[in-house]
């Protein structure tokens, strides 16, 4: 089954309450299943209302009628009610057989109740046919019988009901107006239940829909998946491949024209690796790829890795790229693998788009929180694009050796900056450079942190590093 075929079937209809050879089977089975779920509810109530009767009968009819009615309840109607509770919990019958067996017990239900009106009827006591109202109206409405299966069975139990009436002797005319109260209510019944079954094949055909949709956006997403793998070696290797060329060529003794052109290609590939990145990066996320994995640790090692990652770019843009002293028992609770992801972003940022010549990477405690701020010395945000700086596609200024970028990198900031918790920002004025900010939790020393997973019974999480980009 595809979604051509549901599609199909949407687009012909199924007024006269069929599907196609494909769907209709599976329908069925599905249909048997409510059923026998919905069987456990009715039967119960079935049982209250019948069990109601047997009280009723005692108190309002003669004692020898009284003693046919309740023998007919309890030796009929109440034993087929109660097994069709019974297997309604039951691994067997399958669905199927039990929906069968479902609508037999409809119909012994209604022939139950002939019988008893045919034997007030015997002994001259004027018992109404309500009875036969509120069976038909039980199996239309309260059992979730199919259309076909209630309809075919309430047939039978009217023409039981005629003919028990001819039968007893009964009058043909009073007969003919309880006949006409009886059939207007099983044409309501009817037209009720084709219209509750249309509804339900329109919902199983949606639900199916559904699924079909959602697996194929699965398999999509697993394609995806595998596709960023796979673009997140094989592209990133021969960038790399050529970065290691171009850092070896920058060492030879070239003449000035050709080391300015190296330089060149380093920020033009430089610039491209970032670009890959940063489209990875947004790709992971939107496949629900990444998973931060907080964990507490000291912060001052994460910042010396940035400046590694990061100063040779900033040296190619000849632009100083500076570390403040950082408190060395400073501890911030987040994914390691994330959080250097964040502030290398942030410094690539600076880099490309501040037009500063200086950057400054600072830490520092602030109550309960971490506070990483990435600063420049360039010539601030544009008014214009400041409050929608962290949103996807946003670009700002740039100059000749700092090609446009994606508009991605501030926005995987704020979502990573997010995802484990913490908050971003930005402080910027004209003229006076910009200064964007992280703020996450304070992480506990590590005694402390050991002695609560100890007492909790649990390992501190590391980082998983398939949530982060090659």
């Amino acid at each position: 089954m595809d979604t051509q075929v549901i599609r199909s079937q949407q687009a012909a209809g199924f007024r006269r309450l069929h599907f196609s050879q494909e769907l209709e089977p599976r329908y069925q089975e599905f249909r048997a299943s409510v059923v026998r779920d919905r069987a456990r509810l009715v039967s119960a109530a079935g049982l209250m209302l019948f069990s109601s009767f047997i009280l009723a009968d005692l108190l309002l009819l003669p004692a020898e009628l009284a003693s046919v009615t309740i023998a007919i309840r309890l030796w009929l109607t109440l034993p087929t009610i109660t097994v069709v509770w019974w297997l309604s919990f039951c691994q067997k019958p399958a669905n199927i057989l039990f929906e069968h067996l479902y609508t037999l017990a409809y119909l012994i239900g209604g022939l139950s109740v002939v019988a008893i009106i045919a034997a007030a009827r015997v002994r001259d006591f004027p018992l109404p046919y309500e009875g036969m109202l509120l069976i038909l109206m039980f199996g239309y409405f309260a059992m979730g019988l199919p259309f076909f299966a209630v309809s075919i069975a309430s047939a039978l139990i009217i023409a039981a009901y005629v003919a028990a009436e001819l039968a007893t002797g009964h009058p043909v005319t009073p007969l003919l107006v309880n006949l006409f109260f009886i059939l207007t209510a099983n044409t309501i019944g009817m037209v009720g239940s084709w219209l509750s079954e249309y509804r339900h094949r329109a919902h199983f055909l949606d639900q199916k829909l559904i699924e079909l949709l959602h697996q194929s956006a699965k398999e999509e997403s697993e394609q995806k998946g595998r596709l960023i793998s796979v673009a997140s070696h094989d592209l990133r290797q021969p960038l790399n491949v050529i970065a290691l060329m171009l850092d070896n060529l920058s060492q030879a003794r070239l003449s000035a024209t050709h080391l300015s052109l190296i330089q060149r290609l380093q920020r033009t590939v430089g610039h491209f690796r970032q670009l890959l990145s940063n489209v990875l990066d947004v790709s992971r996320l939107h496949e629900g790829m990444v998973c931060p994995q907080n964990e507490g640790f000291t912060l001052t090692p994460l910042i010396g890795q940035l400046i590694d990652l990061t100063v040779d770019q900033a040296a190619i843009h000849r632009i100083t790229l500076e570390q403040d002293t950082i408190p060395a028992n400073l501890r911030v609770h987040a994914d390691p693998d994330l959080l250097l992801r964040v502030l290398q972003n942030l410094v690539f940022n600076a880099i490309d788009h501040s037009g500063g010549r200086n950057i400054r990477v600072s830490a520092n405690q602030r109550g309960d929180t971490v506070r990483i701020e990435i600063s420049d010395d360039g010539g601030g945000l544009d008014d214009r694009i400041k409050p929608d700086v962290f949103k996807p596609y946003i670009r700002g200024e740039h100059g000749p050796d700092h090609p446009a970028g994606l508009g991605l990198g501030l926005a995987i900031v704020q979502q990573l900056t997010q995802m484990m918790g913490g908050r971003c920002g930005v402080r910027s004025y004209p003229t006076q450079g910009s200064s964007f900010w992280v703020e996450l939790a304070v992480a506990p020393p590590p005694d402390e942190t050991a002695a609560t997973a100890d007492a909790a019974g649990d390992v501190p999480l590391r980082s998983n590093p398939s949530a982060v980009p090659d």
